[in-house]
């Protein structure tokens, strides 16, 4: 459990498994706990801080415990089913109430919305998630901000990421950017704006390798605000000191580029994601359509997808279902229930972005 051990230092446990095989989690400890006094200026230590608290979501025990360690107490658990599930903390410094907000990553029924782009501005899944998470953080500190003055510290992992990415750029348009210190952790894309690199206290860790990183498409004209900070480097041998199990991700980007690329035949814009259909089966498919099958089995309900991507192994969307498959053979991805052990989801794992975030400190 997280633990104060010494002065200045601060101990922080982790769980690094994202496939349930109980591996223990990880334990860290990192230097301070104070929110840097420029919010524009990345804080490695705060990097560091923001992937224990964004990963260890899933946990809420483990979570409201980090969180404790860091002096954020008063927490509140905010839970919308299929939408978001969140804790918040606060503590108060100087004369300044500074509220901790730490944004779960995907699970169950979530799964679909993170496919549903929209046409809007926002990526319309994550935008509706952060209606919610803005409305609950503004009723948290309604009457705690009363005398003091605002700053948020808010992060997130995977859908996570990409809800805490809006919701601090949502609070840097009512607050400022001066009151906010944001890290996400393997953020999807979320934006079309092109202003977002005015939200330059955003910061978005975030790894090649990773593919979903990098939909929705550049190429459809979407980012993500703020400052993205790439984590490259091979995370083999990290990865497997971490876990005790070989890296089964992607190395280098161009597996990950292959990918797009079988995307981007598929569904050169957004309209054609939703409205160009091709022949699955007997039946016609939306490139949105067959990734809610995919949906289906990442959110436990291999049963009404079977068919569809067994299917598909046979149409035009055979190219896209080998290279999400990858690392795995063909049958156990198709009834796998949750999230698989495979290439994408390797580059994506808790353990790759931890050993990623460790290279990387070495240079900073």
């Amino acid at each position: 459990m997280a633990l104060v051990v010494e002065k200045n230092k601060i101990g922080l446990s982790c769980p690094i498994d994202l496939y349930g095989r109980g591996i223990p989690a990880l334990s860290i400890t990192t230097e301070g706990d104070s929110l840097p006094r420029e919010s524009s200026l990345f804080s490695p230590s705060l990097a560091r801080v923001a992937a224990v608290l964004s990963l260890s979501a899933a946990e809420e025990r483990l979570l409201v415990a980090n969180l404790s360690a860091l002096g954020y107490g008063d927490p509140l658990i905010a839970d919308s089913p299929g939408k978001l599930r969140m804790i918040i903390g606060s503590r108060v410094r100087d004369n300044y109430l500074e509220t901790a907000v730490v944004i779960r990553g995907s699970e169950g029924d979530e799964w679909y919305s993170n496919f549903d782009i929209g046409y809007a501005a926002e990526h319309s899944g994550f935008g509706k998630a952060a209606d919610i998470a803005e409305q609950q953080l503004s009723d948290y500190i309604f009457t705690r901000l009363i005398g003091l003055e605002p700053r948020f510290f808010i992060t997130g992992y995977s859908r996570g990421g990409a809800i805490a990415n809006i919701l601090c750029k949502r609070m840097c348009d009512r607050f400022g950017t001066d009151s906010v210190r944001g890290y996400t952790l393997a953020s999807p894309a979320v934006t079309l704006s092109r202003r977002q690199a005015r939200y330059n206290s955003i910061f978005n860790l975030v790894r090649e390798e990773d593919f979903f990183t990098r939909i929705p498409l550049e190429s459809w004209g979407y980012t993500r605000y703020g400052k993205d900070i790439l984590l490259g480097g091979d995370v083999s041998e990290g990865y497997r000191e971490l876990t005790r199990e070989d890296y089964a991700g992607f190395v280098g980007r161009g597996e990950a580029d292959c990918l797009l690329a079988a995307v981007m035949r598929l569904a050169p814009n957004v309209p054609a994601y939703y409205k160009r259909r091709r022949v699955v089966g007997d039946r016609s498919l939306s490139l949105y359509e067959f990734m809610r099958s995919v949906a289906d089995t990442l959110a436990g309900h291999p049963e009404d997808a079977g068919d569809v991507l067994l299917s598909a192994m046979v149409s035009d969307y055979s190219d896209l279902m080998e290279l999400l498959a990858a690392g795995m053979e063909i049958p156990e991805f198709l009834t796998c229930t949750g999230t698989p052990r495979c290439s994408v989801a390797d580059s994506h794992s808790p353990a790759a972005y931890l050993t990623a975030l460790r290279e990387a400190e070495k240079h900073w």
